[in-house]
């Protein structure tokens, strides 16, 4: 079935009019017009829609072939409109053009007949341009439903265009936020490509603007566009696949790889809170050392008690074989336990509120009353301690911590001795904890806060190394700080500080 064309004639001569209906009438049989002989016609039917292209003449008695132009590509864009007219002229031909005509044709007694052929070449040109617009929209659809970032930039990285689905891949706001953070470090590939023309194409690891982690492949080219330089690039998530390599390149190591391999998903876990290599080093050393040590004492213990139990053996020395492996066994499990306190510290949600460390302090004193009683620690507290702004589980941990330890380290036959109390700096209200402790030298200050940093063996001071590393942790993810005064055999005056309550009052 042959469709129904429908055109707005726009003329106030009918004799104009008929002429120009008998024209199309020869081209296009289905041909339905519409009649518009003044201001009320034309503002029906725009507001009825049911046109399929417009034929206006430019003076009319109402308005102009212009404000007809304006008035239609302002509510139907792809709607094709040809002016047919012999009052304008070469400036109005030229405004009409810019502002979106379609065909501009010269009313002549053997012009008429060209009517049909324009017709005929808008309609083509219209369609061509909406197949181009849905391949386009498909294309867009495609790209962004396949997750592949496309960009343009000029040579300095000042991005021109990109899809939806590179702000998404980058985690980025908008076009400016990208320039601003030259993430891909655009003019370094400029230079490359000045001297490489063909397209690069690699992959990197970035860091997308909220700080986690990706990797991407990367292919980018340099082109002319309007005569000027520009960079045109493909980014692809391939995250999943490098972590996939890695997994298969560690499930090919030996025992002691494998425990490189726990480290290396540990990392992955925890990748969006930039845990540092440092503490990824010392985790490993911990796992391969500290962890084995008790469990190679608890196989051992174990050998000897099996190869002796056909024998006659020391009854004594069987229990000591098995208290030594019940506290190789506790040894052990403490250590898992701070390993998971640790990890738990960088993925849990960290709510904030005001605390009250008078009301606090009182509540970690009862928690530790059993311990202080058997060391016959002195503790005095200068009361009141300011209020801060923190995560109150996290402070009780944190206090407890640096109390624990300033109970433990001490010399032989010395009681602990404890002051506590509190000052305001600025917008900081720093906690201090003094001891009467062995004392820490200045080189190791700074040590004693990573995980698994013993500065003395497990049979002198007990303990799995990870006290301070958890509360360095729990206080920066408060957003505080922590620090210690030091001298050995002077004591030590550990210090935490933490944002101050701030009065919403007035």
């Amino acid at each position: 079935m042959t469709q129904v064309l429908r055109i707005l004639i726009i003329d106030d001569n009918p004799g104009d009019r008929a002429l120009t209906i008998r024209e199309l009438r020869r081209e296009f049989p289905q041909f339905q017009p519409q009649e518009i002989r003044e201001a009320s016609g034309f503002a029906s039917a725009v507001a009825a829609g049911e046109f399929d292209l417009v034929i206006t003449d430019y003076q009319l008695g109402w308005t102009t072939g212009l404000e007809v132009l304006y008035t239609i590509k302002q509510q139907y864009p792809n709607c094709p409109v040809i002016m047919f007219t012999n009052t304008g002229s070469e400036e109005i031909a030229v405004e009409a053009m810019k502002s979106g005509l379609d065909d501009y044709v010269l009313k002549l007694p053997n012009r008429y007949i060209r009517i049909p052929a324009a017709v005929r070449v808008v309609l083509e040109r219209a369609e061509i341009k909406r197949r181009a617009t849905l391949l386009e929209i498909r294309l867009q659809g495609l790209l962004n439903q396949l997750k592949v970032g496309i960009f343009r930039t000029y040579p300095d990285g000042n991005f021109i265009e990109c899809n939806p689905a590179f702000l998404e891949l980058l985690r980025l706001d908008s076009l400016s936020q990208a320039s601003a953070m030259n993430l891909l470090n655009i003019s370094e590939y400029y230079s490359i490509l000045q001297e490489l023309p063909p397209p690069q194409e690699e992959e990197i690891e970035l860091q997308r603007a909220d700080g986690r982690p990706i990797w991407v492949g990367l292919s980018i080219a340099l082109n002319i566009v309007e005569g000027e330089q520009v960079l045109d690039g493909l980014i692809e998530d391939i995250t999943s696949r490098k972590q996939a390599e890695i997994e298969i390149q560690q499930l090919n190591q030996t025992l002691e790889e494998r425990v490189s391999e726990r480290t290396a998903e540990l990392k992955a876990a925890n990748r969006d809170l930039a845990v540092v290599n440092q503490d990824l080093e010392a985790f490993t050393y911990s796992i391969s050392h500290d962890l084995r040590e008790p469990l190679r004492a608890i196989q051992m213990f174990g050998s000897i008690l099996l190869e002796n139990q056909d024998r006659e053996s020391n009854l004594e020395n069987q229990q000591d074989y098995l208290q030594r492996i019940i506290a190789s066994t506790q040894q052990a499990d403490k250590l898992v336990q701070d390993l998971l306190e640790y990890s738990r510290l960088s993925r849990t949600e960290m709510p904030l509120q005001p605390i009250n460390l008078s009301l606090l302090m009182i509540q970690i004193l009862r928690q530790l009353e059993l311990e202080i009683t058997q060391q016959q620690a002195r503790v005095q507290v200068e009361q009141p301690l300011a209020e801060v702004t923190g995560n109150p589980t996290i402070v009780i941990q944190v206090v407890t911590n640096l109390l624990t330890n300033a109970i433990k380290f001490v010399a032989p036959g010395v009681q602990p001795q404890l002051r506590i109390w509190t000052e305001k700096r600025n917008k900081l209200v720093r906690l201090w904890v003094q001891d009467n402790g062995i004392g820490i030298k200045k080189t190791h200050q700074k040590r004693i806060f990573n995980p698994f940093e013993r500065l003395h063996s497990y049979e002198v001071y007990p303990g799995s190394g990870i006290g301070l590393a958890i509360v360095r942790k729990g206080v920066e993810r408060m957003g505080g700080q922590v620090g210690v005064e030091s001298q050995p055999g002077q004591g030590s005056r550990f210090w935490i500080d933490l944002p101050i309550v701030i009065d919403i009052n007035p």
